[in-house]
């Protein structure tokens, strides 16, 4: 028990007890004992008042000087508050830290309140989007009133980023990346510019397709003099092992620039390409005969299909399915099934491309489609390639609108499927 608690009950005691007595000895006992309790009640409502009065002035302050069951709740509060206030300083601290740490950020952070309107945002963010002090409480959508934006805030789903054109400046590019956070629905915005990131890129890529146009006139001039000096009958057994290889890898080089050309044009392009009508099923029926004259009857290739015309640039996806088609046919050995199934979907086309061959490691399968990996780790011009083949297919398949998918294990073959949106003019038979 409190000390406070011990001394208000000895005092009531105290108080009963003398009443009682000194009401015995004048022969008004009960009128005494109800004098005495009516004055500790009267004393304990000034008391209360003294310290009411103290805490609707936010206790600020000295409390005032109590003892019994009253020094003790105003002890108590007294001590609560002083917990609070410091709690109070170490939120202000944190609270002033994360601030200066979101000022100095480069990439634009908003907070949005569940019915996507602005609650705070950094400076970086009024930067890049033209905020102003009067648009909190704004809906966002009022300030960014691109649809694909719109569409994207509006999703339950933010698993991938956007990217925009900024409203403020013209040369600015934005990705935009939002999430939720807290038990309110609010929504976190991150704004990063990448313009500066996205003309690298150009530059990247408008060096490497000029580069391989420049690379093509010297590969088909060496081409030239080593089939004249190949076509010549004086040169020994040794030299024209010699001219045969050099003769190899200039066809090699000269097929990498070729790709490298076909993968900056891809890269280039952002344009979905729906303008040309044609029938995947023969597209395919033609890239299997190719399979199989690469194969030369190693391979069983099967082919489960039903006509469909689609819409996109056959050019493209032809280069997409045949690079899937001829890698099954180059690293898997001897005797391995590929079947090769199209069928329509509710959004879209699927053309899936599947072997029972050694199969892929897991680890491997989210760099195949980098730029010069090798999944096999061969540097020969067998098995190898070149390291862009599904880099061209994912690119072909994004430029269509579509993506590609794989899955495989080692041991267990590998799974290819390329998948295609049906657009307007899309008309399956």
């Amino acid at each position: 028990m409190r000390p406070g608690m011990q001394e208000e009950i000895w005092r009531v005691i105290f108080i009963l007890v003398s009443c009682a007595l000194f009401g015995w000895s004048l022969g008004f006992l009960v009128e005494l004992i109800f004098l005495g309790i009516l004055g500790y009640c009267l004393w304990t409502f000034s008391v209360a008042g003294r310290v009411f009065a103290w805490i609707d002035k936010g206790m600020r302050g000295i409390p005032p000087e109590l003892d019994g069951i009253w020094g003790d709740i105003t002890d108590t509060f007294n001590r609560q508050r002083r917990r609070h206030r410091r709690a109070q300083d170490k939120m202000r601290v944190t609270i002033n830290r994360v601030t200066r740490v979101t000022e100095v950020l480069d990439e634009g952070l908003l907070i949005l309140t569940n019915d996507r309107n602005l609650d705070w945002w950094n400076s970086s963010a009024k930067r890049l989007l033209g905020l102003r002090s009067g648009d909190r409480g704004t809906s966002v959508m009022n300030l960014i009133r691109d649809p694909d934006f719109v569409a994207y805030i509006n999703q339950g789903d933010f698993s991938d980023s956007l990217t925009l054109a900024s409203n403020v400046q013209d040369t600015v590019v934005l990705e935009l990346t939002a999430s939720y956070f807290g038990q309110q629905g609010e929504i976190v915005l991150l704004v990063s510019d990448t313009s500066r990131i996205n003309h690298l890129q150009k530059l990247r890529s408008e060096f490497v397709g000029n580069v391989s146009h420049e690379l093509r006139t010297p590969l088909t001039v060496i081409k030239g003099y080593l089939e004249t000096l190949q076509d010549t009958s004086d040169i020994t057994v040794l030299q024209q092992k010699a001219f045969q290889q050099m003769s190899e890898q200039v066809i090699r080089m000269q097929s990498l620039a070729d790709d490298l050309i076909l993968l900056s044009r891809l890269e280039e392009s952002h344009d979905i390409d729906t303008d040309e009508k044609f029938d995947i099923t023969a597209l395919l029926h033609s890239l299997i005969g190719e399979a199989k004259a690469l194969s030369s009857g190693q391979h069983s290739v099967i082919f489960e299909h039903t006509p469909l015309m689609i819409w996109s640039s056959e050019k493209d996806i032809r280069g997409a399915l045949g690079n899937v088609i001829f890698n099954a046919v180059r690293h898997n050995p001897q005797g391995a099934v590929i079947s090769i199934a199209v069928r329509e979907e509710l959004t879209g086309i699927l053309i899936s491309i599947k072997d029972d061959g050694i199969g892929i490691d897991p680890y491997e399968i989210p760099r195949l489609t980098e730029r010069f990996y090798r999944g096999d780790n061969s540097r020969n011009s067998h098995t190898g390639g070149s390291g862009l083949g599904l880099a061209i297919t994912k690119h072909a398949l994004s430029k269509a609108g579509g993506n590609l998918s794989i899955s495989s294990r080692v041991g267990q073959g590998a799974s290819f499927d390329c998948w295609l949106p049906y657009h307007s003019k899309n008309s399956p038979l």
